[in-house]
């Protein structure tokens, strides 16, 4: 593990940093897959009324989570969410009641996992040695996607998300890890 390895990495990184700012901040893609409320602030009101805690929120439960349910009380719960997922509304939610301030942080932290998920496919490509410069591009840009795609179409399956949102994502990682790929193929790894 020399310079290259290390460069190869962190440039792969950055690369890919780059490439998910453009598609975020100049692409419509991801936006066009989202919606808002009509009343944000209505909304808000009530979650920081009816969830006491920062965290995943579902709905239905029926009170599942409760605590010293009997296994009949805790089947019976569960059938009642059942029924009631049936007819609707099926809430998955990420709640976060402190707010955030900016973006930097996160921003950072996407740096930081993009650099190491760019060492982890270098160690991947050391384990395929023969492969042209194609065939390592081909490489990443299957290894990550298949990553990607996996936790998307999880998402997709139990919970609901749509069927837009999931390929969009799939599809932009793909494109982030060709790019990635193309700096560990011609960086990282001894050319053939």
């Amino acid at each position: 593990m020399g310079a290259r390895f290390w460069l190869a990495g962190i440039l792969s990184g950055l690369v890919m940093f780059a490439w998910g700012a453009a598609s975020h901040m100049m692409l419509p893609w991801h936006e066009a897959t989202m919606q808002t409320f009509r009343d944000e602030d209505l909304v808000a009101e009530v979650l920081m009324k009816e969830a006491p805690v920062s965290g995943i929120y579902v709905a239905p439960m029926a009170g599942m989570l409760d605590e010293g349910l009997t296994s009949e009380q805790q089947e019976q719960r569960m059938n009642e969410a059942w029924d009631k997922g049936a007819r609707g509304p099926n809430i998955f939610m990420s709640f976060h009641r402190e707010g955030k301030a900016g973006m930097a942080t996160p921003m950072i932290l996407d740096f930081a996992a993009l650099v190491l998920m760019s060492f982890m496919m270098l160690f991947l490509l050391q384990a395929v040695p023969n492969l042209t410069f194609m065939g390592k591009v081909l490489f990443v840009v299957i290894a990550g996607t298949v990553g990607m795609a996996l936790v998307q179409l999880e998402q997709w399956i139990w919970w609901s998300f749509t069927s837009g949102y999931v390929l969009v994502n799939i599809l932009d990682g793909a494109i982030r890890w060709a790019f990635g790929g193309m700096v560990l193929a011609k960086l990282g790894t001894k050319s053939r």
